[in-house]
């Protein structure tokens, strides 16, 4: 099982390749315990992420990481935003439903 530590470290990994992928560049990236969102991402570019998305399957930490950087460029979820998302995540739609109803793991 890995350490919270380990966790937080690969996640942060995960997020630097796709803010590479994006173009996009967070102020502060946190992962910390979380019982209601995968992710959130603020108007001051913090990204916050759930200490468990770590423990879920690699399709679905791109989809959240994708989903939170995106809102960097785009800060809501219309037409230019769901382009996106399919141009990066083409099956961004499979996971959303995970997203919206966030399961405690």
């Amino acid at each position: 099982m890995p350490t919270a530590d380990r966790s937080r470290a690969q996640l942060k990994e995960r997020v630097d390749y796709w803010a590479a992928r994006l173009r996009t560049q967070p102020r502060v990236v946190r992962v910390q315990h979380m019982t209601t969102k995968w992710g959130s991402c603020s108007v001051k570019g913090v990204v916050t992420l759930a200490l468990d998305l770590a423990k879920q399957p690699a399709g679905f930490q791109n989809f959240v990481i994708a989903h939170e950087l995106l809102h960097l460029r785009v800060p809501n979820h219309g037409r230019l935003f769901r382009a996106l998302m399919t141009a990066h995540v083409p099956d961004w739609r499979v996971h959303e439903e995970r997203r919206r109803v966030r399961v405690r793991t």
